[in-house]
């Protein structure tokens, strides 16, 4: 993106008048470019330092100055915002804007480090040769994993835990810039004005214990478990400019979809990671050993799977006894029998339905504490089974369609043919998990490649969890109904050749961090290093009998 059209989308997301794909061409560029999140940093601050010289001066004379309105109209920038008060609340706007930009651009040297990793539990760093270890100090900067959890403590003893995928920009001792992601801070007593912004929110910490989580979309959640924030959105559309106080036992969204600037959303204890336990969690001795990639990318054995046709009726209860007939998969983490994490896989249909059963080894089965109703994108992290399936006969194997990440990390531009694959209604995202704290089965289905959109617990699912006896695996089975996955006018039928793909995922003990994987299913004529939710072309074969 060029330097004018950045600024464009920037101004534009400043006034209110982003369009939904204006804004996603933004994100897009701000999750790809650090350049970009320092401008768009430097012009929000820019903005908000002039709102608030603005208010302060309307708050002594008590009205406008309509002439330096005119006078600030005709110095604007070409692709810049310049509102009325500008000349008024600041004076020269390039002089501001420059005194920002070299706040933002120029770190002076420290004598000692910004901060020192005091943790990791499972760590999947984003640049595998960037590893990251306890007791390694940090200089400002970025900090980006993809799984696990990082705590790390500032030199003025602020401590932040951030749980992965996420990305957070180290500023100085009272300044952090999550990207993504989720993080937890808690400031030292009788300490205040740490802050932690986003690219639509900013949290101005009261002398507490908060979490903030970042995610696509501009929308940014903000939970207190101890004094107080305050968090003021960055869209003035949704008069997000108003200052939010939440208190210890609140949380609250912060979107531009929102009509008030900010909606209540419910408090969950058990949503973040607060700290790291004191003692090591279930890793094994072979853990070191597995490196990133394995992590990522798993290490598929079997590139298909028999979708038998149910014999009667399907009771769903755990049990699996109509399951004997169904063909299926084994397999472990390492390809080890020895190995306590593994899974046996069946699949099944009838002309309602689509019935998914699984046996898991696992040494803390059933523990995903992630809550449906907050987090069902983020719920494989707290272990569970995900089945990438396309119900789409007209397409066939392999399918053919990449999701929105695929192109923005290879830096390709997708062509509008291209775009209505990617929004195929009939590419299903399956997550299935025993949610602990309710004691319940729960599932989140999305669409397309893109994950446009989420059902959670639709009704008419029904699925079952059942526990070992020896405590160290579960088993689950599912009845999807064909509507839900947008086939029941055209379901599969025998002899057809779909795609599928099977992620097993295992958790930490508190079933709160994800720390691995079991991919199978796969395309063997895909390359490996590519990620199943970005590209259905490596879905294994469906086999329909």
């Amino acid at each position: 993106m060029t330097d004018h059209g950045r600024r464009e989308l920037i101004s534009s997301w400043l006034d209110g008048r982003l369009s939904a794909e204006e804004s996603a061409r933004l994100e897009q560029d701000l999750l790809h470019s650090r350049a970009a999140r320092d401008e768009f940093r430097a012009w929000a601050d820019l903005d908000s330092l002039l709102v608030q010289q603005a208010e302060a001066g309307q708050d002594n004379s008590g009205q406008n100055n309509s002439n330096n309105a005119g006078q600030s109209s005709q110095v604007a920038m070409p692709g810049v915002r310049r509102p009325w008060w500008i000349a008024a609340a600041a004076g020269s706007a390039a002089a501001v804007l420059a005194t920002v930009l070299v706040v933002w651009a120029v770190r002076p040297p420290v004598e000692r480090p910004l901060a020192t990793i005091t943790g990791t539990q499972f760590l999947l760093p984003a640049e595998p040769a960037a590893a990251l270890a306890a007791g390694q100090p940090l200089a400002a900067g970025r900090v980006a994993i993809l799984g696990g959890v990082v705590q790390l403590k500032l030199r003025n003893g602020v401590r932040i835990v951030m749980q992965g995928p996420g990305e957070i920009d180290l500023i100085d001792e009272m300044n952090a810039f999550l990207h993504m992601g989720n993080a937890v801070v808690r400031v030292p007593k009788g300490m205040s004005g740490f802050r932690l912004d986003t690219a639509a929110t900013d949290v101005l910490d009261l002398g507490t214990e908060f979490a903030v989580k970042a995610e696509g979309g501009f929308v940014t959640e903000v939970q207190v478990y101890d004094g107080a924030v305050i968090a003021t959105g960055r869209d003035s559309r949704s008069a997000g400019r108003f200052p939010k106080r939440l208190e210890a036992g609140q949380a609250a969204r912060f979107s531009p979809q929102s009509l008030v600037g900010s909606e209540p959303i419910p408090y969950s204890e058990s949503r973040f990671i607060r700290s790291l336990p004191a003692e090591p969690g279930i890793e094994h001795l072979w853990w070191r050993e597995r490196d990133a990639e394995l992590r990522q990318f798993g290490r598929p054995q079997r590139d298909a799977i028999t979708v038998a046709r149910a014999a009667g009726a399907v009771v769903v209860d755990a049990k699996l006894g109509e399951w004997s007939h169904a063909g299926g998969f084994t397999g472990s983490l390492d390809g080890d029998p020895a190995d306590a994490e593994w899974a046996d896989g069946r699949m099944m249909y009838d002309e309602e339905c689509l019935y998914i059963a699984a046996h898991v080894g696992d040494p803390a089965p059933m523990r995903n504490t992630v809550d449906p109703s907050l987090d069902p994108m983020m719920a494989w992290q707290g272990g569970g089974l995900q089945v990438r399936i396309s119900t789409d006969r007209a397409m066939g194997w392999p399918a053919d369609a990449n999701g929105t990440p695929y192109y923005r990390v290879r830096r390709l531009e997708p062509s509008d043919e291209e775009k209505a694959k990617a929004a195929n209604p009939r590419l299903s995202h399956l997550t299935m998990w025993y949610h602990a704290p309710s004691g319940k089965a729960a599932i989140a289905i999305n669409h397309g490649m893109n994950f446009d959109s989420c059902l959670v617990n639709p009704e008419g699912v029904r699925g079952a969890f059942a526990r070992d006896a020896d405590g160290r695996g579960y088993v689950l089975e599912y009845a999807i109904p064909w509507r839900l996955l947008n086939a029941v006018e055209d379901p599969p039928r025998s002899g057809d050749v779909l795609a599928a793909i099977w992620q097993v995922h295992w958790s930490d003990s508190a079933g709160q961090v994800w720390r691995d994987q079991m991919v199978e299913i796969r395309n063997p004529h895909e390359l490996r290093r590519i990620l199943p939710f970005e590209r259905a072309a490596t879905w294994g074969r469906a086999e329909f009998q």
